[in-house]
């Protein structure tokens, strides 16, 4: 099995660490690990969060005998990018936010409002030279009452621009130890092939 290549992949979360292992169906193939930035809190403080907020923080994705595929880099402000071993950008994720259309009706600016008021609905997958390749649309759901009500990321569809479905990412949210499930449909060529392996690690990196 190839981390690259597999239809399924399950990427999950060890602990409140940002390390992570990489399956393709039982079959372990990579692994993901924190390479730069300030690590996250443990014990009893990381019920407060991981405390890093606006820091810089890099993660390492490698075969099982620690050769680098890519990494992982997100930093305050700005898109995730998506960096090949040599410093050479891949791409990047970028937030994708539903805008109201002037004139659309009452229920596309309600739409707007609960789009701006939660989080990023959608995210871009670009290349180096900030061409659209793909789009995730994230499937949402609040959850909690009125005073601690909190938007969870469920899962989510990839296209590219002609509107072809090529990967669908199944979420499971859990303390410190989600785990992502990648459904890849068919074969393409890199960047677009990289780009779709990151975009769950990309994904998890600005929830944390």
């Amino acid at each position: 099995m190839d981390l690259l290549n597999s239809p399924t992949l399950r990427i999950e979360q060890r602990s409140s660490q940002l390390d992570y292992e990489i399956s393709a169906g039982d079959t372990l193939v990579g692994r993901a690990t924190q390479v730069a930035g300030p690590k996250p809190r443990k014990g009893p403080l990381s019920l407060f969060g991981s405390g890093l907020q606006g820091a810089r923080v890099v993660v390492q994705v490698s075969h099982l005998d620690g050769t680098p595929l890519f990494y992982v880099d997100r930093q305050d402000a700005a898109p995730v990018a998506i960096v090949a071993p040599d410093g050479t950008l891949i791409g990047r994720l970028v937030e994708a936010r539903a805008q109201h259309t002037p004139g659309a009706g009452f229920r596309a600016a309600v739409h707007a409002v609960l789009s701006q008021a939660g989080p990023a609905q959608a995210h871009h997958l670009m290349d180096a030279y900030d061409r659209p390749q793909a789009m995730v649309n994230w499937d949402m759901r609040v959850e909690g009452g009125s005073e601690n009500r909190r938007w969870v990321a469920v899962g989510g569809t990839f296209s590219v621009p002609n509107g072809q479905q090529i990967a669908r990412i199944d979420i499971r949210e859990a303390a410190f130890k989600d785990q992502y499930t990648l459904h890849v449909y068919d074969q393409f060529l890199d960047p677009l092939r990289t780009l779709v392996v990151a975009a769950p690690l990309a994904f998890d990196l600005i929830r944390t």
